[in-house]
């Protein structure tokens, strides 16, 4: 991309010198002065002659030209970070959320049943004692302090 922009910038200047107007000057019957590309048919006129376009420098071109594309790509990439930590923090967000409604339901659930009853990882169910509970409580409180808004 930025080699056919180096090989077209060249042709641009080239073709961009601009054929100048010419521009006609000539006073009314009125005493008012008129500026126009068309000469009055019926009174004098001057001819205007517009000044030179400034002159131009290829490498002062090519270079802004340069830096003009360096400053699209770091703003391109900016926009990508900023995209990516949104959608990182989108994610973290539903992390969080989830972890919150997990938190609440087990809390909802040791508090609400009688006796608790969890599978170990033997796959064994069992009863957990009253302390064991009231562990697991204040942790599930402290989960929900955590993690919910």
């Amino acid at each position: 991309m930025k080699s056919l922009l180096r090989a077209l910038l060249p042709l641009t200047l080239l073709f961009s010198t601009g054929l100048p107007a010419a521009m006609y000057k000539w006073v009314d019957e009125n005493g008012q002065t008129h500026y126009s590309q068309y000469p009055p048919p019926d009174r004098e006129y001057e001819a205007l002659t517009p000044p030179p376009p400034p002159a131009s420098d290829a490498g002062q071109a090519q270079q802004e030209l340069e830096q003009l594309l360096q400053r699209q790509d770091e703003q391109r990439q900016a926009r990508e970070q900023a995209e990516q930590e949104a959608a990182a923090a989108e994610q973290q967000a539903e992390q969080r959320q989830k972890a919150c409604a997990a938190a609440r339901h087990n809390l909802r659930i040791l508090t609400t049943t009688g006796r608790a009853r969890i599978t170990g990882p033997d796959g064994v169910a069992r009863y957990l004692p009253e302390e064991e509970r009231q562990a697991k409580i204040a942790d599930a409180q402290q989960q929900i302090e955590e993690y919910c808004d």
